[in-house]
């Protein structure tokens, strides 16, 4: 509780510490640096740089360029008009002309004004001649307006010099003439229009042709990409899918070898655990690794696998327990998986566009004629010997029957053979 009113203080002796060095500081200064005493302005009465009204300027004129001249100490501007500047074609011509018309003569030159650059702006006269309306009249110089003379001055003026400038126009003098070389740089309009239509044509059918590469270009590199697409597409297809029908052939194969393997044991029993140890199924490890690429494939085909492998993976889990259930349920589960198999290959060999030969089947064995003749001959003796067996006279000794061989082992020769011992026997023939 009583740190936060030190604290508090401590601040504030703190900032009236700097308060007053501050103070201390800038009294100092002032003390060293003292103002200096104000010093009164006398009035200033404003008067114009050219008292209103023109001004005149006379002397010995010295030319600089077409439409400017030195006066004494004054540059002087040629009032109304402007001549070609000194460096261009008729700037040389323009200055010669001047220097001719005034050139160290004595002028009188009325002012106007000033230019931007600070010279007077005059209408300069030898005696009563000005200089400016004959170089408008050869083309050396053109009207120039400023609007810087007084209206009643500048009129007349004006007038004059317009009136020689189109005289200067019109006979295309100066400034106003049109130079051959100038004429060939700037043929005739309708020349130009036809050119200038003819090259837009021209660029318009090359933009064309253009974008018409450009769109074939782009169309043929799609399409090669397409196909360059396709053709990794059915390659990846076509190996996936025999290397499924490699593996489910191998599946197959087993089961259909396992079922003939289980057929002489009896159904309703287990198999035994000495025969039972010999029965498996291979496993499907590209199945397994290529299970992502399954929509390479078409569905049925798709549909078909998926069923076949479920198949293979219940008749493996009943192989692992044949021991224990019964040697039909096996036997069941190996003849589904063999049939689903074979469906699979039919569903693969389609994509691959291959016909696989069917495995054939086992045939009992057809007896011939002569086999069945001698089956029934030997039969026939058969019954003859059990009658005369089955009745014997009284007094005779007893007939005994001849040995009787296996019937699909006996020769017709011999079945021909087969007789009665004792043919006086009474009784027999009755």
């Amino acid at each position: 509780m009583t740190s936060k009113p030190f604290s508090l203080a401590l601040q504030v002796l703190i900032l009236s510490a700097f308060l007053s060095t501050a103070a201390g500081a800038k009294s100092t200064k002032t003390d060293d640096a003292p103002a200096p005493p104000a010093v009164p302005v006398p009035k200033v009465d404003q008067q114009d740089l050219m008292p209103p009204g023109p001004s005149l300027i006379e002397g010995t004129a010295e030319v600089i360029d077409g439409d400017s001249i030195r006066v004494g100490d004054s540059m002087v501007r040629l009032y109304g008009i402007a001549a070609p500047a000194i460096s261009s074609p008729l700037g040389p011509k323009s200055r010669a002309i001047m220097d001719a018309l005034v050139g160290g003569q004595r002028v009188s030159c009325q002012v106007f004004g000033k230019t931007e650059s600070g010279d007077a702006l005059a209408q300069c006269k030898v005696g009563d001649k000005d200089p400016a309306p004959v170089l408008l009249a050869q083309g050396l110089a053109a009207v120039y307006r400023t609007g810087t003379a007084p209206e009643d001055v500048a009129q007349p003026i004006d007038t004059a010099y317009e009136a020689a400038e189109a005289e200067a126009r019109q006979a295309q003098r100066g400034v106003w003439q049109q130079s051959p070389a100038a004429a060939a740089d700037n043929p005739a309009p309708i020349d130009q229009r036809f050119k200038m239509q003819v090259l837009g044509f021209a660029a318009f059918a090359l933009l064309i042709l253009a974008l018409f590469a450009i769109s074939i270009t782009r169309v043929s590199i799609a399409r090669t990409e397409r196909r360059e697409r396709e053709r990794l597409r059915k390659s990846r297809r076509f190996t996936l899918c025999s290397g499924l029908a490699a593996e489910i052939e191998i599946i197959r194969a087993a089961a259909q070898w396992m079922v003939d393997e289980i057929a002489p044991h009896p159904p309703e029993k287990p198999i035994p655990s000495d025969a039972s140890v010999l029965l498996g199924l291979p496993s499907a490890p590209f199945w397994n690794a290529n299970t992502e690429r399954l929509p390479m494939l078409p569905a049925e085909v798709t549909a078909a696998l998926l069923r076949c492998h479920a198949l293979h993976e219940e008749a493996t889990r009943k192989l692992a327990v044949a021991g224990r259930i019964p040697a039909e349920v096996v036997t069941t589960a190996m003849s589904d998986l063999a049939s689903a198999a074979d469906r699979a290959l039919a569903a693969l060999d389609a994509v691959l566009g291959t016909k696989r030969e069917k495995p054939k089947e086992k045939k009992e064995p057809v007896m011939s004629a002569p086999k069945e003749a001698k089956k029934e001959a030997v039969t026939e003796a058969a019954k003859t010997v059990a009658v005369v067996e089955a009745k014997p006279s009284a007094g005779a000794a007893p007939v005994q029957a001849p040995a009787v061989k296996d019937p699909s082992r006996t020769d017709v020769g011999e079945a021909a053979k087969v007789e009665p011992k004792n043919e006086a026997t009474p009784g027999v023939g009755s």
